[in-house]
């Protein structure tokens, strides 16, 4: 059969044997009958979605699996995790459209620059979604809003400066999905499902992410790592060093310590937060480099560096990497203690297929329409998502009592600021007290 023809003719003569048919893979919208064949192999009565490029067709038609295709835009598809995007979405049957600002010639591909707005509004006319992995003015991110457009964003940018496009578009037409990536996107829907049990308590968010060895080796990447590496220390006040914890992940990563993640401006934790105290760490997946960030901070030294020693290991990555990646978050209450792990292979791999679940979902929720900036976290939650992402290899794990934080490392320099909080102590343990510092 050319193309994989899929018969919607109940009792046709015509259909194929059971083994033949195609079933439409998530996140296609069907509506099946009840056809006789397996419970697996079920006739399709065709009905338009909510994608404005699927052809119209009558109930029984036959159609071909390339006409349901629904298409995505990639805003900067040339870079590593753009390619993995695509590379993702043209494996679970989207067709993919690739924005770059230098065409390769290819029929995939299509001028987009992100200081030329009407390259971007021509780009992104007549496609069902767009995914910008671009941090850059918000330029695609304001057509979609007036234009009526939904996309993606999976480019990391500043609480402010997303609270700022919020802001200034309260009423849209568009959909836009801020932090719709792995972390931030996967890990706001577990924090916010673990909000919602605790209703009274406001307990303690602690959450530590990995830093890729080669997933952060770019120019952006570094500087990032570079700038919460040496701000000023979370409770206000300098300090050269940060907190410091060891967290049991499960193998391979296992015991790790983790360094304390000092955001200039109110991190994508803090806006789900709620009042509650945030805990943020991170670790890099490279142990040998670990432990020299590790030493340096103990040392006092971690945050003063320079930016160039940390520009000596950039380097660019053309294809994804397959690395182990788990992180943990946890709310810790006098009540109760919830934790959960999220792993997953491959930073930029992971990222990229988180987008397209969340994208296949934004697609088909008519309810999401003109909503105008939303979290990830608003948009969808951890019940709906939870099984297709576990089918791409995105699992969350309920705590386990061989994981968890174990031991913490006090690595404070100086005096605390007023209103300082005593976190995670020597003798601290997932199931203790905390202990001052």
């Amino acid at each position: 059969m050319p193309e994989h023809m899929i018969c919607g003719l109940p009792g046709a003569a015509s259909c194929p044997p059971p083994g033949d048919i195609d079933i439409l893979p998530w996140p296609y919208r069907i509506i099946t009958t009840d056809y006789h064949l397996p419970t697996d192999y079920k006739s399709v009565i065709f009905r338009k979605a909510a994608s404005p490029t699927w052809p119209s067709h009558t109930e029984g038609s036959a159609l071909l699996m390339s006409d349901l295709k629904p298409k995505v835009l990639v805003i900067g598809a040339s870079g590593a995790l753009g390619k993995a995007v695509c590379d993702v979405f043209s494996a679970r049957h989207w067709n993919v459209l690739r924005g770059l600002r230098t065409p390769d010639g290819q029929p995939d591909s299509v001028y987009v620059d992100l200081e030329d707005e009407q390259s971007v509004a021509e780009a992104m006319a007549g496609v069902d979604i767009v995914v910008n992995t671009v941090p850059l003015n918000y330029t695609a991110e304001r057509i979609a809003l007036t234009t009526g457009a939904k996309l993606l964003s999976l480019a990391i940018t500043e609480m402010s400066a997303q609270q700022g496009l919020r802001n200034q578009y309260l009423k849209a037409s568009g959909t836009v999905v801020l932090n719709a990536g792995l972390a931030p996107g996967v890990t706001n829907l577990v924090v916010n499902d673990l909000v919602a049990h605790d209703r009274y308590w406001k307990g303690r968010i602690t959450i530590a992410v990995p830093l890729p060895w080669n997933g952060y080796r770019g120019a952006e990447g570094i500087r990032l790592v570079h700038a919460n590496f040496t701000t000023s220390g979370r409770h206000g006040a300098y300090s050269g060093s940060h907190d410091a914890v060891v967290i049991s992940f499960p193998e391979p990563i296992g015991d790790t310590e983790c360094i304390g993640w000092s955001e200039r401006n109110d991190g994508w934790v803090q806006r789900l937060a709620a009042g509650r105290m945030v805990r943020a760490y991170c670790y890099i997946d490279n142990r040998r480099l670990n432990s020299w960030i590790v030493r340096l901070n103990k040392r006092d030294i971690l945050g003063r560096l320079p930016l160039w020693p940390f520009l000596r290991f950039q380097r660019r990555f053309d294809a994804p990497t397959e690395e182990p990646v788990s992180i943990w978050v946890s709310l810790k209450t006098p009540e109760f203690e919830h934790s959960r792990i999220i792993t997953c292979t491959g930073w930029y791999l992971s990222s990229a297929k988180a987008a397209e679940v969340m994208a296949a979902q934004l697609l088909n929720s008519e309810h999401l329409a003109g909503r105008g900036c939303l979290d990830s976290n608003e948009a969808f939650t951890l019940a709906e998502l939870a099984g297709p992402l576990q089918e791409c290899g995105i699992v969350v794990h309920d705590h386990r009592p061989e994981i968890g934080i174990h031991r913490a490392v006090p690595a404070y320099a100086g005096r605390p600021a007023a209103g300082w909080a005593p976190g995670l102590g020597e003798r601290d343990r997932w199931s203790g007290t905390d202990t001052p510092r």
